[in-house]
């Protein structure tokens, strides 16, 4: 990974980075342009392509979502165009912002995201940084979770990198994720990209300190995934301020627990 990008934010904007070291000054307009990328995750939806799988369920296997080039949007106001290859692929063909363009994340509260990757194709020359950024709390620093330098193979390719110990992201109103490309290749369509890729996990939520119920105590074996159930609500317990962790369950108890936990809703 190279050291260049990701970088002196920590001057213009507080920012605390968790993998790379910077070496140079962002300039205003990135700030100009990282501003813009949590104004637009907070007011509305990204135009995103998510694949099959982003909504599943399970602790088990990665999810991926897809953020198409499409949704990356430059300092316009500071004169950056784009390309189209017409066939899915962007690049920038012309900048006086420093070659930084970003695009909101939108993910599921509680997930760990365990890898970025970006689907491109790079000539001769040039390469793309991409950064994938936690936008945290107004006022508060923002955080690199991730980022990857690629390189200059002379075709298309897809390239994908962990992120250390993986990332809980736990979202509220103010807590956009985004991500940054810092444009290091050529301006001549030789290097081009379709779409970044999020993959991510979900968790169960960590154990409180404090019981909610009675019966099952915070030693017990299922102490945690009672919480997790009672704190979505999905379960008030049996009653009496008991959970009844031994009790036999119902069909009908079982499709109340199902539909909650999965959002159930057909419209008839």
């Amino acid at each position: 990974m190279k050291t260049r990008i990701w970088i002196a934010l920590v001057a213009g904007m507080g920012v605390s980075l968790a993998i790379s070291n910077p070496a140079a000054a962002v300039p205003n307009r990135m700030q100009e342009l990282m501003a813009r990328a949590r104004a637009d995750a907070l007011a509305r939806p990204a135009r995103v392509a998510t694949s099959a799988d982003a909504g599943d369920f399970g602790v088990t296997d990665d999810s991926a979502l897809a953020i198409d080039a499409y949704a990356f949007q430059g300092a316009q106001s500071a004169g950056d165009q784009f390309g189209d290859d017409g066939n899915g692929y962007r690049f920038l063909e012309a900048t006086t912002s420093g070659g930084y363009i970003a695009a909101p994340v939108q993910l599921p509260s509680g997930v760990m995201i365990d890898f970025i990757g970006i689907s491109l194709c790079a000539g001769a020359t040039g390469d793309l940084t991409l950064g994938l950024f936690d936008g945290r709390a107004f006022g508060q620093p923002i955080t690199l979770i991730g980022s990857l330098t690629t390189g200059a193979l002379n075709t298309c390719f897809t390239q994908t990198v962990s992120v250390p110990g993986g990332f809980v992201y736990s979202q509220n109103q103010e807590n956009p994720l985004y991500a940054v490309i810092h444009w290091e290749g050529p301006l001549d369509g030789t290097i081009k990209f379709n779409s970044i890729t999020v993959y991510y996990r979900r968790l169960v939520s960590s154990a409180p300190a404090t019981a909610t119920f009675a019966d099952v105590p915070t030693n017990h074996s299922f102490f945690q995934y009672v919480e997790a159930l009672a704190a979505s609500g999905i379960t008030a317990g049996c009653g009496n301020g008991n959970f009844c962790p031994n009790a036999p369950l119902t069909r009908g108890q079982m499709a109340v627990f199902l539909a909650k936990a999965l959002g159930l809703d057909w419209p008839l």
